[in-house]
């Protein structure tokens, strides 16, 4: 604790003068230097000074004691998932944010706020906190400094830049930092990059590195949302039995452990895999579940529907299929997505027996909307190749090659 820093802030908190302060005590430029951190003052000077302030030295030895726990308090409740022990213990800390500025637990406060801050997924919160962090980082202990780069790579993860989350957290792990608490989520971390990067193999390898390390912690919540990674990149290197164990596994498990807010994705998932391996109707029947348990007005509900829609499609329930688009139009327009806009309009047109309407609509329109950007990569393979066989069919080679990827 800097003792002279924390009589500065309690004498103008009291609007007191120096030479109020010191009257009877010391002398003005001796408590002038107190104040300074630039001289170390008797015991009994520093329990005048404080008393005087009403204060006293054991409540300031408390207080960094009480600090110190919660802040190891903060960083357990969001390494093992407990929201509502986080906000407890978050508020709690914000009680002595006016005297953590006086402790040696500054900087660790001020990061342990930016993973709360991702915790949260409040992004925009998030990066303020990553700027100012940045500008202090010459300040920062050889820990401090790991753990910004870490959680900045959680920050870089949640933006979508997975090249750089890559870069960054691969480094951490070469340079055999520090990771305590932190070692399996940080593989956790990195097998969501890697399966956001199209390398499911990459993804699975460190995905069963984070399980063996969150055993050993006894992370069942955290586990859960690896086993969700590991299905999902079993999935994609179409090992369609063993990503179907996994999610057989993490329904039972969710329940057990009371984490029903993953079933829906649980679900859709299932779907997605049914979908892959071409058994539709069961694709239909898990999307279906989904929808009923998933949060609306989200844009992973307007996946769900459009998976439902195009599912009925492939099926030929076209009465069917054509009130999921048109449902999927209405949800869209309702909370601003353009892309779910757009696939649902081309699909409601070939619907409508608007075939050559339709494919012109998606040349110009759809395709172009997809080329702009990675996130919307599937569906543009998926629209291209559509053209492609359109202009197939119709004998138009040369607008066909424009569209082969």
């Amino acid at each position: 604790m800097q003792i002279g820093s924390l009589i500065k802030y309690h004498r103008t908190k009291m609007k007191l003068t120096q030479s109020q302060l010191a009257n009877g005590i010391c002398s003005v430029p001796h408590l002038s230097k107190i104040e300074n951190n630039s001289k170390e003052a008797n015991v009994e000077t520093i329990r005048l000074l404080l008393g005087r302030l009403e204060v006293t030295v054991q409540d300031v030895e408390e207080s960094e004691q009480n600090i110190h726990i919660l802040l190891k308090q903060l960083l357990k409740n969001i390494h093992y998932l407990e929201v509502e022990n986080a906000k407890i213990t978050y508020r709690e800390l914000d009680m002595y944010k006016e005297i953590i500025a006086f402790t040696k637990h500054i900087y660790l406060y001020e990061l342990y706020k930016l993973r709360y801050h991702l915790f949260n997924n409040d992004l925009p919160t998030a990066e303020y906190q990553i700027k100012w962090l940045q500008s202090q980082r010459q300040n920062f202990s050889q820990h401090e400094r790991y753990l910004l780069s870490y959680f900045s790579a959680i920050a870089l993860l949640m933006r979508g830049k997975y090249g750089e989350a890559n870069e960054q957290l691969s480094a951490i792990i070469l340079e055999n930092a520090e990771s305590n608490l932190f070692e399996g989520e940080i593989y956790y971390h990195l097998a969501l990059v890697k399966g956001h990067m199209k390398h499911p193999e990459h993804a699975i390898y460190f995905g069963k590195k984070a399980i063996q390390l969150l055993q050993e912690q006894f992370n069942y919540k955290r586990i859960l949302h690896v086993q969700m990674s590991l299905a999902i990149n079993y999935s994609q290197s179409k090992i369609y039995d063993e990503a179907f164990v996994y999610y057989e596994h993490l329904i039972r498990n969710s329940i057990l452990l009371h984490q029903t807010d993953l079933l829906p994705q649980i679900y859709h998932n299932m779907g997605d895999l049914r979908h892959k391996m071409g058994d539709y109707a069961m694709a239909l029947d898990y999307f279906k579940k989904s929808s009923l348990t998933m949060q609306k007005n989200t844009e992973h509900y307007l996946l769900c529907l459009y998976n439902i829609a195009i599912t009925e499609f492939r099926l030929e329930k076209w009465n069917d299929s054509n009130a999921s688009f048109a449902l999927l139009n209405q949800e869209s327009i309702k909370i601003k997505v353009p892309h779910y806009q757009l696939y649902s309009s081309f699909y409601l047109m070939l619907l409508n027996d608007n075939k050559q309407k339709a494919m012109h609509f998606l040349e110009d329109r759809v395709v172009p909307y997809t080329r702009k950007t990675d996130k919307q990569r599937d569906f543009h393979h998926h629209f291209s190749k559509m053209l492609t066989d359109f202009y197939v069919n119709e004998g138009k080679y040369e607008q066909a090659v424009k569209f082969i990827l």
